[in-house]
C-alpha cells in the first residue's frame, strides 16, 4: 500500500500545534509561504470546546489532523487512503518523545521578547496592534489580537522518521504566555522571507463529526511507520531551513 509523502514524521504532532482557546468556535483559515516551502501552504482551522482540527493544503498533498485535548490525543486523517491513526499528546510538562527539540537549541520565550510598537490596524474586523520580535532566525513583523484566544505554534516540521525537528521559531517563542493570536507575520532573514496570513475568520456552530474518523474509515497501526519511509516534510508544519 502506498502512503503519501504527507503523512511523514506523524509522532512529531504530539507536539504543540495552532490552537485557538475553548470560548472561539469556528474557522480560521491561514496562508503561508516560505523561501524553503515548495509553493504556498493553506491551514484550514476548526475550534470547538477543547478540540481543533487542521485541514492542510501544500504541494506536498493534503491531509487533516485532528487535536483532542479532552482525551489527549491526535487523529490524523488520511483521505487518500481512507485510514487514520490514534497519537497521544504530550501533556504539560513533558519533553518531546524524541527529545530533538531540545537538541536543536528552541529559542526560550525568555529570548524573544514582544516589543510593542504602538501600531494599529484592522484585519478581518479584528483591532490589532504590531509587534516586533528579533532573533536568530530573523525579524518579524507582528500583527496580533486578543479576541481570538492563544496561538500555541505550528505544527514542527521533521521529526523520528524524517529530518530532524526543527525549532520553534523566535516570533512563536516570543507569543508563549500571552493570550495573544498573530493575524499577519512577515519574517525577514538571510534566506529570504516567510509571511504567515489568517485570511478568514468565521464564527458558527460545528458539528461533533468534524472532529472525529469519517465512518467506515480504518484505522492505522503507527508501527508500520516506523521504518523512516515517509522523508518529506509534513503539509502545514513549519517550513524546514533548507540545510538538512
Amino acid at each position: 500500500m502506498k502512503l503519501t509523502p504527507a503523512l511523514a514524521t506523524i509522532c512529531a504532532l504530539a507536539l504543540p500545534c495552532a490552537l485557538l482557546a475553548d470560548t472561539f468556535e469556528g474557522k480560521i483559515g491561514i496562508s503561508m509561504t516560505s523561501p524553503s516551502a515548495q509553493g504556498p501552504q493553506t491551514l484550514n482551522v476548526s475550534v470547538k470546546e477543547g478540540l481543533a482540527r487542521f485541514d492542510i493544503e501544500s504541494a506536498r498533498g493534503s491531509m487533516a489532523m485532528i487535536r483532542d485535548t479532552k482525551n489527549k490525543q491526535m487523529i490524523i486523517l488520511m483521505p487518500q487512503q481512507r485510514m487514520y491513526m490514534v497519537h497521544p499528546l504530550e501533556q504539560p510538562g513533558q519533553m518531546p518523545q524524541t527529545g530533538q527539540m531540545a537538541q536543536q537549541g528552541a529559542p526560550a520565550a525568555s529570548q524573544s521578547t514582544l516589543k510593542e510598537t504602538g501600531v494599529k490596524e484592522t484585519i478581518l474586523g479584528y483591532v490589532c496592534t504590531k509587534y516586533i520580535v528579533t532573533g536568530a532566525d530573523g525579524t518579524s513583523e507582528i500583527w496580533i489580537t486578543d479576541e481570538l484566544g492563544t496561538f500555541m505554534g505550528l505544527p514542527p516540521a521533521g521529526g523520528p522518521m524524517g529530518r530532524a525537528a526543527q525549532a520553534p521559531s523566535s516570533w512563536e517563542s516570543a507569543l508563549k504566555g500571552h493570550n495573544f493570536f498573530p493575524m499577519r507575520v512577515v519574517t525577514k532573514s538571510s534566506k529570504g522571507t516567510f509571511k504567515f496570513e489568517v485570511t478568514s475568520v468565521e464564527k458558527t456552530s460545528l458539528p461533533d463529526s468534524l472532529f472525529a474518523p469519517p465512518e467506515g474509515w480504518r484505522k492505522f497501526d503507527m508501527g508500520a511507520m516506523m521504518n523512516g519511509a515517509f522523508p518529506a516534510g509534513m503539509p502545514g508544519s513549519r517550513p524546514s531551513s533548507g540545510d538538512n
